[in-house]
């Protein structure tokens, strides 16, 4: 899943990220650096006499759930994701906190006004 893309010094920088936790990048299509997510360290490379390091972290509320910085010779860059914007981890968040906190209401709820499936038998047969 392409996570971000960035334009850098008429450099197209592309960061790929797979389900199992893989980051790549590639630079105009050449795949450059390749590192699990889990290991801290910065993927780092040159391009001409520049060295360049992206620094990732988690970023739940963010549109890819990932966020980066982007390093050029160890001054950080302000640099703007052209990747579209689509908040789907956002939207999984909000249904997961949704759906956890009907299922725990209805505990509550059935904990405290529990219901007599019998009684309830007899009033829908004695109405029909």
């Amino acid at each position: 899943m392409k996570c971000a893309e960035y334009y850098l010094d008429n450099h197209k920088i592309e960061i790929h990220y797979s389900f199992f936790g893989k980051e790549i990048i590639s630079i105009n299509g050449n795949k450059i650096s390749e590192r699990r997510s889990a290991v801290k360290k910065p993927h780092r490379f040159s391009v001409g006499k520049n060295t360049y390091d992206i620094h990732s972290k988690l970023d739940i509320a963010g549109p890819s759930g990932r966020d980066y910085s982007i390093y050029k010779n160890g001054i950080q860059l302000s640099l703007v994701n052209f990747k579209s914007n689509n908040s789907k981890a956002l939207l999984s968040l909000i249904v997961v906190l949704g759906v956890a906190t009907g299922y725990t209401l209805g505990l509550f709820l059935y904990q405290r006004y529990p219901i007599d499936f019998e009684k309830l038998q007899l009033l829908l047969t004695a109405g029909l």
